[in-house]
C-alpha cells in the first residue's frame, strides 16, 4: 500500500516516514494538489486545506487531514489526525484506518461472490426454463404435424358424411382381406360398441392408457357401416376422405391436460 503526503512540514514529514517504514507502506510527498494515480491514502497538511480538498477523495481509498481543529461537515475527510501528533498517535490511526480498508475489500469480495452466485443461479435457471420451453414447443409441433392423431377439436367438428362417402365405405368393409391378415391377433380385439361407449359417450369418465408396443386393433370390416356411422360421423373430412379411398387409419385416443 502506499501513502500521499501533501506537506512541507520537515518535523511532519519526518514523523511520517517512520512511521510509514515501520507498517510496510510507501510514503509518497508532495507540496500540491496534483494527483493523477490512485492511491490508498492521502493525508493534507493544515496548510494546504483549501476548496480543492473534496476534489482529492476521488483519487484515494482514505482521505486524512491534519488539523488543530475538527474540519466543518463540507470537507469529505475520512479522519483526522490532531496536530501536533506523536509518531505513536500516528501509527495507531493509520493503523486503525488499514483494518477498515481490509474489511471493506473483504465485504467487497463476499459482495462479488453472492452477486456472481445469484447471476449463475439466474442464468442457469433461465437455461432450464428455455430448453423446457423448446421441448414443449417440440412436443406439440410433433402433434400438430402427426396426421395419426385424431384431436378432440377434430372431432368436435366432424367432417362431411354424405350418403356416398358411406357407400364407399360400406364396399370396401366387403372385402376381407384385412379380416385375414391380423385373424391370429383376434385376442387383442375389442367390440366396437366398448369403444364408442368409451371413446365418445363416456370420455369425461373414461382413462386411457396409450400401449405403443400392444396397440389394440380395430378392423372396421367387422362391423356394419349402421354400426359404424356413429363413429364415423365424428371423423374431419380429411379422415373420411382416407376411408373412402380405401387407405388404412391410426386412430389415437388421449386426455390431453391444457393445464
Amino acid at each position: 500500500m502506499n501513502l500521499l503526503l501533501i506537506s512541507d512540514t520537515p518535523i511532519i514529514i519526518k514523523i511520517f516516514k517512520l512511521v510509514c517504514k515501520k507498517l510496510n507502506l510507501e510514503l509518497l510527498v508532495q507540496n500540491n494538489y496534483e494527483v493523477e494515480t490512485k492511491k490508498d491514502f492521502i493525508i493534507i497538511d493544515q496548510t494546504y486545506i483549501d476548496d480543492k480538498f473534496n476534489t482529492l477523495k476521488k483519487f484515494c481509498s482514505k482521505l486524512g487531514a491534519i488539523s488543530n481543529d475538527e474540519l466543518p461537515f463540507e470537507k469529505a475527510r475520512d479522519f483526522i489526525i490532531p496536530r501536533p501528533f506523536l509518531p505513536l498517535q500516528l501509527q495507531e490511526i493509520i493503523q486503525e484506518q488499514l483494518t477498515f480498508i481490509e474489511e471493506e475489500a473483504t465485504i467487497s469480495k463476499q459482495e462479488n461472490i453472492k452477486n456472481t452466485a445469484k447471476y449463475e443461479d439466474f442464468t442457469n435457471d433461465l437455461t432450464n426454463y428455455v430448453e423446457s420451453l423448446a421441448d414443449d414447443i417440440a412436443l406439440d409441433i410433433d402433434d400438430d404435424n402427426d396426421e395419426s392423431i385424431v384431436t378432440l377439436a377434430s372431432l368436435r367438428d366432424g367432417g362431411i358424411l354424405d350418403t356416398k362417402e358411406l357407400s364407399k365405405i360400406s364396399e370396401i368393409l366387403r372385402y376381407d382381406n384385412i379380416q385375414n391378415e391380423v385373424m391370429h391377433e383376434e385376442a387383442d380385439w375389442k367390440e366396437l360398441s366398448e369403444i364408442i361407449d368409451e371413446a365418445l359417450n363416456e370420455v369425461n369418465e373414461f382413462t386411457l392408457k396409450e400401449d405403443l408396443e400392444n396397440p389394440t386393433t380395430l378392423v372396421l370390416n367387422r362391423y356394419s357401416i349402421d354400426e359404424l356411422r356413429p363413429l364415423l360421423e365424428k371423423f374431419d373430412q380429411k379422415i373420411i376422405d382416407k376411408l373412402t379411398n380405401g387407405e388404412d387409419i391410426d386412430l389415437k385416443l388421449r386426455l390431453k391436460d391444457n393445464n
